[in-house]
């Protein structure tokens, strides 16, 4: 199916269904991912628990578990004392309007899609886990009939 001497690449779509990028994985590498980067998988594993604590809130025992974590808050929050302090307050203070305006420097977006400092050549293709190059071959090409 392969080259002679060239590494067998596996193609994988990513499962996060905000991404959904084409990446090749080399034999070695290929542990069954299914998400292309770190940040992929962390977005798809969050939306899968907050789907699955919503489904858990909608049955009786999630309603009857929620009712139990709202009334030990509530008495938590009882428990604080809140008397005033025997401190007088701070004078009150203005600031300019450019001093009330912080701007922060625009950090670019980190990129996951890159793994080697070069593009892939016209039908090479790079592992996204350790960087190796190599060919990838189709294993369904299109037949004319």
């Amino acid at each position: 199916m392969s080259d002679r001497g060239s590494l067998v690449f596996r193609q994988r779509v990513c499962h996060w269904s905000a991404c959904g990028t084409i990446f090749y994985l080399c034999r070695r590498c290929d542990r069954g991912q299914r998400y292309c980067s770190p940040h992929c998988r962390q977005k798809a594993l969050r939306l899968q628990r907050r789907q699955a604590n919503r489904r858990h809130q909608q049955t009786p025992e999630g309603r009857e578990d929620h009712r139990d974590r709202q009334r030990d808050y509530r008495q938590r929050q009882r428990a604080r004392v809140t008397d005033k302090s025997s401190q007088p307050p701070a004078a009150s203070a203005s600031l300019t309007e450019r001093a009330a305006i912080a701007v922060l420097p625009a950090s670019p977006a980190p990129s996951f899609r890159r793994v080697s400092g070069r593009p892939p050549q016209r039908g090479w293709v790079v592992c996204q886990i350790c960087g190796r190059r190599g060919r990838w071959v189709d294993p369904f090409p299109h037949r004319r009939r």
